[in-house]
């Protein structure tokens, strides 16, 4: 097993601070933080930085991609009105996130301890994302039944208003968001 990096062998609020700055940097900056990890007493190379850096940006770059991606999706759904269609694609990137964590989490070089550590946090996460879903399907039958009791009231209103049959069947079609 290959020797773990000097960037992760640091204390994780150190980590932490290091990627903060990574990002606000920009992904540059390698000399003036390897510099920064020296004044703290830890002997962390520019190269070991800069290699940790550029793994960190790749995931960045992915984490955003996936940002932008859910924003269209919803904006998408916002657009066609679907609420649950929203948190039901949300749900889908989130399991699809979960699934390449694990799967880095496998192939990672770390200590195992720690790796069955994070397994364990997916594995919790992923039954999070199992409980969401479940939640969102009830959430979705009670939207659907109330939408059926409203439509029911109106249409008992517009028959009594003196409304057409066709007018009260399309407000109802309407209220169930029924097409065509």
């Amino acid at each position: 097993m290959p020797a773990r990096s000097a960037v992760g062998q640091l204390p994780e609020e150190i980590r932490d601070e290091l990627n903060r700055r990574l990002v606000e940097s920009g992904f540059a900056g390698y000399a003036d933080l390897a510099a920064w990890l020296r004044e703290l007493g830890y002997q962390v190379s520019k190269s070991a930085v800069h290699r940790h850096g550029s793994e960190l940006e790749r995931q960045f770059d992915e984490a955003m991609a996936d940002v932008r991606r859910t924003r269209a999706l919803a904006k998408a759904c916002k657009d066609e009105g679907d609420e649950g269609d929203v948190l039901t694609a949300t749900s889908g990137i989130l399991q699809e996130q979960l699934l390449r964590i694990a799967i880095a989490l496998r192939q990672a070089d770390g200590d195992p301890a720690e790796a069955a550590k994070s397994i364990s946090v997916v594995a919790r996460a992923h039954a999070d994302v199992g409980r969401m879903q479940v939640t969102l399907q009830k959430w979705q039958e009670a939207m659907r039944e109330k939408a059926a009791l409203a439509a029911d009231a109106v249409e008992r209103v517009a028959r009594r208003g003196g409304l057409t049959a066709d007018s009260v069947d399309l407000i109802r079609r309407e209220i169930l968001g029924i097409t065509g």
